[in-house]
């Protein structure tokens, strides 16, 4: 326990897998109709809900600091808050919710300025917010929009907090994991000895390949950025919503099984990602030339995110609230993926090779990556090991199970259930495809992919990707 001169709190060191985390805020809005006249009671209500929600997980209202070494602590205190303010759009003018409704609520709307909140934990005397909250009320609607910080939190315990954070709103308060803390047990605790003695942190990374050492501590977890080509910055970039109908992803995963003569029908997941890599990284390397200075690469990598809480240390994770995902790299000659895009026998075949990469995240796999996480000396030396101008490289991953289903009680809402979920950003990604949250009963999967405004061009007119597309938001 620790005083300041205006508190006593509370001091933890991050978790091994929160410590080497991006920090960055992640954010989603929930969009919900919202009678204009009942915009204070709204506001009060949420903002009463997130003060009960502070006192009752006060994790979520924690402080995070860093030292010199790069290292975070968590703070927490009976004093502290979740952060809540009603705030306006930048220009000064109101959406039209049911505009926005009737597009689809593009991506564009959420991709602004005001999103892209630092996340950067300094070591002054400073401190950020674990979780912050704004609200805007658009003409008959509410964008509630949720900042959590990724040094905490990833899509499973986004899940966590907004069932939480719902479940205030309904005065009925959950219990739900929300301790940062992973224990490691005794014969994790003897291997992680016996590997500081055998060896060395730049041998552990090297057993690691999708990770690499970054020289300038832009660290955790960041891409690791090439010194030639032209400038992210300078890169027009853009993103759209591609809507797939269920009944045609189980045609799309009727067709791999046939083909592979399968006996099991593959995951929507799979069969989406296989058909993302392929059309994605042909549209990408056909226009994409900002390493121009770099021999292209013959190999295309898929970024998938695992979750890994049900593949290893379940008896860690009981009550944990925090990082538990992993990247998994599928890698493909280019010309294969090239040739996926119009030959149906091709695609198929990719399938079962997403899966597999997949399916190599067992324990013995996070585990070697929490040796080489645990033993880096300063976290803001571990990067990911491609650089996002990269145009054989797609980052996929899924959100859909995270948030849609939880139920709401805010007044002037009449809805129990947002509309959409979005994820904010403060600017455009490249190479980025997720798939947004949506109901178990969503008749539909929407694909948010980031992308080159000239690879984007080409995306949208190529007819093997769009024969699969129902509808493009944005």
């Amino acid at each position: 326990m620790l005083a300041s001169d205006d508190c006593t709190y509370y001091q933890e060191p991050l978790s091994v897998w929160n410590q080497s985390a991006p920090r960055v805020y992640i954010c989603v809005v929930l969009c919900f109709p919202c009678d204009d006249r009942l915009r204070g009671d709204a506001a009060r209500h949420i903002k009463q809900a997130l003060e009960r929600l502070a006192r009752e997980r006060p994790v979520f209202a924690g402080r995070l600091h860093a030292n010199s070494s790069g290292r975070v602590t968590l703070r927490r205190s009976s004093l502290h808050d979740i952060p809540f303010q009603v705030v306006s759009s930048e220009d000064g003018t109101e959406h039209d919710y049911e505009r926005l409704k009737e597009a689809g609520f593009p991506p564009a709307t959420f991709v602004r300025s005001r999103f892209g909140i630092s996340g950067t934990v300094g070591s002054n005397c400073e401190s950020i917010p674990v979780s912050k909250v704004h609200a805007e009320f658009a003409r008959g609607g509410l964008l509630l929009s949720i900042y959590l910080h990724h040094g905490l939190v990833d899509g499973g315990s986004l899940r966590i907090f907004l069932e939480t954070f719902a479940a205030q709103t309904r005065d009925i308060p959950i219990d739900l994991p929300s301790e940062q803390a992973f224990s490691l047990t005794p014969r994790l605790r003897r291997t992680t000895a016996r590997i500081r003695n055998e060896s060395n942190f730049e041998k552990l990374v090297a057993k690691c390949p999708e990770y690499t050492i970054l020289n300038d501590l832009s660290g955790p977890t960041q891409p690791r950025i090439l010194n030639i080509g032209k400038s992210m910055s300078n890169i027009e970039r853009t993103g759209k919503i591609f809507v797939f109908r269920n009944e045609r992803l189980q045609q799309l995963r009727e067709q791999v099984q046939r083909i592979n003569g399968s006996v099991n029908l593959p995951s929507a997941y799979t069969s989406l990602a296989a058909l993302a890599f392929a059309h994605i990284t042909k549209a990408r390397t056909k226009v994409e030339k900002y390493l121009s200075e770099s021999e292209p690469s013959q190999t295309a990598m898929l970024w998938n995110s695992v979750n890994w809480r049900t593949r290893a240390f379940q008896h860690a994770t009981g009550n944990y609230f925090g990082n538990a995902a992993l990247p998994a790299v599928t890698r493909v000659p280019k010309s294969q993926l090239v040739a996926a895009c119009s030959d149906d026998y091709k695609l198929a075949k990719l399938v079962p090779v997403v899966k597999s990469s997949i399916d190599a995240v067992d324990e013995a796999y996070v585990q070697r990556r929490l040796m080489m996480l645990s033993h880096a000396p300063d976290p803001r030396l571990v990067g990911v090991n491609y650089d996002p101008r990269m145009a054989e490289v797609l980052a996929f991953n899924t959100w859909r199970h995270f948030g849609a289903d939880v139920e709401w009680n805010i007044p002037g809402v009449p809805v129990a259930k947002p509309d959409a979920i979005r994820r904010a950003h403060g600017g455009w990604n490249l190479g980025t495809a997720l798939i947004l949250p949506a109901r178990t009963d969503s008749p539909k999967q929407e694909l948010f992919v980031s992308l080159s405004v000239d690879a984007m061009e080409l995306l949208c007119e190529d007819k093997g990707w769009m024969r699969w597309v129902d509808r493009v938001i944005g």
